[in-house]
């Protein structure tokens, strides 16, 4: 079943390092989305903050809302591994 991602007032921090801020979309069920900009511009840790794998970056953290089918994916009682087994990554250089 396809899932509605909603994002709202989102910042992302390495320590104190604020590497993106308050961006807010909607990425409707069975659609595109792409992302693209220069180096270093914050596209990867956009995507990593939609899969909580942010956070196992040390001292990542973030503020703001993300949403899936309106279920908080950064409240207490979610379980970060099941976001990630909902929400997948392609990585550009992958590892064996």
């Amino acid at each position: 079943m396809a899932k509605r991602i909603d994002v709202s007032g989102l910042t992302a921090y390495y320590g104190a390092h604020k590497a993106i801020e308050d961006i807010s979309m909607t990425v409707e069920p069975r659609s595109v989305t792409a992302f693209i900009g220069p180096s270093g511009c914050g596209k990867s840790t956009f995507l990593r903050t939609l899969n909580r794998m942010h956070e196992v970056t040390s001292g990542g953290r973030v503020e703001g809302k993300v949403l899936l089918d309106d279920e908080d994916l950064y409240g207490n009682q979610v379980d970060p591994v099941a976001v990630r087994r909902t929400i997948g990554m392609v990585f550009q250089r992958p590892n064996p």
